[in-house]
Order: structure tokens, then sequence, then C-alpha cells
């Protein structure tokens, strides 16, 4: 791989947790850690560079009584989200597989998936080594195999398999695919979800940015993934709640998949990071300029962009996720604000970096503060300008 097929962007934050003090409990791993986008041709897959200390790292969170899903009871986005994928797989095991009594997830989380399939019927099973996803699968009576997949332990096979926000997760995402294989019982189905970057991916967006995030998926590269790991991809499809993409997959007859090769869209991709990373720099640089103040909505989303312009300070977050108000990332003393704060105390330039929600967190704000003159950029405005 040669250096056109790489885009590094430096120390940026690390995020895997909220914390109700600025690093109170300490943060086992560096609050800013180098990451670099790379290119695989033959998927047309654009991922993050692997890095072996990157990796350890995320195997020392992973390992941590913590979860980061919202896919667990009592989430505010528990019951959309996780709603939106149980009808995915509803459908599915209707199309596909009507006598599916059997599933496993892989990363259950909080078993939230798996405790609703069980309310249906299914025979459920989750291989995860959170200590959270231990625990709630004994809370709800949930085998758990401690593991990372493929279990060493387990050879049971199953007539589903299933997991969300995964695949982005692993280093070789084929690998991960192909082992699906030899654990689904004849006209088993597989289906899951991934993080849709493909509005990222044709900005030149980088705050899709996550650490834990290896693989960077849209339609084509998710495609390619699953054909090349021996499967036939049944459906791909955009979720109702988010930027998520669901797919259903079954085990191919016969193996079609073309390999795919030039790097052609990561070079237009990176043209297109410089672009937009030139105009969103300028707006943060003019809103935490002496006469102004600026304020941050979604802020994971900016945080790639902070990084870069190395800014841990003078600004303002704000978020609508109930879950992490008055709380704070690792690297910024910065508590989270929600709308009801920013009515109360407006800041002069607001960013919002949100490509599902940005256009209603901006309605809803203007409905809020209508006499408030405050600079508002969504992603969608820095389209036009480029």
């Amino acid at each position: 791989m040669n250096s056109m097929d790489k885009l590094p962007l430096g120390k940026l934050g690390f995020y895997w947790r909220m914390t109700e003090k600025p690093d109170t409990p300490p943060n086992p791993v560096p609050d800013f850690v180098d990451f670099t986008f790379s290119f695989i041709e033959e998927w047309g897959l654009i991922i993050q560079e692997r890095n072996q200390t990157t990796w350890s790292f995320l195997e020392r969170i992973y390992r941590e009584n913590y979860n980061v899903g919202y896919l667990q009871e009592g989430h505010a986005l528990a019951e959309s989200y996780g709603g939106d994928f149980l009808d995915c797989i509803d459908d599915a095991v209707r199309k596909f597989n009507p006598s599916a009594r059997s599933v496993s997830e892989i990363g259950a989380g909080g078993c939230y998936i798996l405790s609703k399939l069980k309310e249906k019927g299914f025979e459920a099973t989750a291989i995860d080594p959170s200590p959270v996803a231990i625990q709630k699968g004994e809370e709800l009576g949930i085998e758990v195999v401690p593991e990372f997949y493929p279990a060493q332990s387990s050879d049971d096979s199953y007539d589903l398999i299933i997991h969300y926000d995964v695949l982005e997760h692993v280093n070789d995402p084929v690998e991960f695919l192909q082992n699906h294989i030899a654990d689904l019982n004849s006209g088993g189905l597989i289906a899951f979800a991934v993080p849709d970057c493909s509005s990222y991916i044709q900005l030149g967006d980088i705050s899709m940015i996550l650490h834990e995030h290896l693989n960077y998926f849209d339609d084509d590269s998710l495609r390619n993934v699953v054909e090349c790991a021996g499967f036939e991809v049944l459906n791909i499809k955009k979720a109702n709640h988010g930027g998520v993409l669901f797919c259903v997959a079954k085990v191919a007859e016969s193996n079609f998949f073309q390999v795919k090769s030039g790097n052609f869209k990561f070079l237009k991709w990176k043209e297109s990071v410089e672009g937009l990373n030139e105009l969103i720099e300028n707006f943060i640089k003019h809103g935490i300029s002496r006469e102004n103040s600026l304020g941050c909505y979604v802020p994971l989303r900016v945080i790639p962009y902070l990084s870069i312009l190395g800014i841990k300070n003078d600004v303002r977050f704000f978020d609508d996720d109930p879950g992490i108000h008055k709380k704070y990332f690792d690297g910024f003393s910065i508590p989270v604000e929600n709308m009801e704060d920013l009515k109360e105390n407006p800041v002069s330039h607001l960013l919002i970096l949100s490509a599902a929600f940005g256009e209603r967190i901006r309605d809803r704000i203007n409905k809020k503060i209508p006499m408030h003159q405050m600079e508002i950029k969504c992603l969608s405005d820095f389209k036009l300008e480029s």
C-alpha cells in the first residue's frame, strides 16, 4: 500500500466513555491517539489503518465494566433503534427462514435485542466478553459465552446470527463473517447493522471517526465485504432511525464475488476531506475568536475537528441525550449541556455536525430561540459552500 492510499490526521480524541467529573476515574488509555485512514481496494472499503498500539487500547476498554451501546433497557434510544432492528429481523425470518428458532448475538451489550427475541420464542445465546453483558444475561436468563468471537469454548450452531454495531469494530470483516458459515444451521441467516458512512464519505466529513471503528461502510463496500465472505446479500437498507445500514444475507450457493480494483474512490474522498476540513475549521476559528462564542451540537461529531486544531476548551458542548447531560468527554473539561441550557445562555455561533439529525436540531433550536441572532451551520451548509 502506498502513501496515496493513506490519510494521516494526527492525534484525535479517543472516545469510549462519559464521566461525571473530568478524568474521574482516571482514563486507563490516552485521551488522544493517532488516527490514519487507509483503503482496501479489493472491497472498496475505507478503513482505519491497523495499528497494534491502538488495538491494545481497544482491547483494554472492551474488557472494562462499561457499555457505550444504547441497546439496553432504559436507554432513551433503545425502543426506537432496537425496535427498528427487531422489525428487520422479523421481516428477514418471515421471508427467508420462517422455521428459525435459535439465535446467537455477537456483542450483545445489554442483551436488549436477545431479550425481545426470547419473548418471541427464540432460544437465545450471546457471545460477549463484557461484564455488562454477562450480568444482564444472568438477570434475563440468557446464556452468555464470555469470549470474543469466534468463541473457542462453543461449537453450537444457530438458525440466526445477529450483531448490531459490531462489524465496524473488527480487524478483518471478511474473516469475521466467514466464521459465521460454520456457526449457521442449514438455511440459516445473518442479520446485522453497521453505521452508515455513505453521506460522510460523499461529503468528505471526518466527523464519523471513532477509534473503535476500524471499518467505514457505505452500501457498496458493505455488499462487497459480505459477498467476499461467501454470502448472498438478500437485503441492504437504511434504517428508519439514525445513520445505520441493515444487512440480511444467507450462505451463497456459489462464489460470485468480483474483485474490485483501483483507488479512485479513496483519492476523490481525500480531496473532499481536505476541502471540507478547511471550511469547518474556518468556522470553528471564527466562532472562538474574541468577540464570539462557539457551541458544538452532538459534540462527538465535532471532536475530530477540534482535536486537529488542538482545541480542548473555549467551546461549549450540547446534546439532546439525557444520559450524557452534564457529563464529560475524556480530554475535554467541558460539561455537556442541553437545548434548555442553550436557550438560557445562547452562543453566537453553533456548529451541528450530525448528518442524520442536523437539520431537525436546527429547526428545533430556531423554534425555541427565535429572537436570538445565532449563526448556525449544519453539514448541508458546508456542502453548498464547497
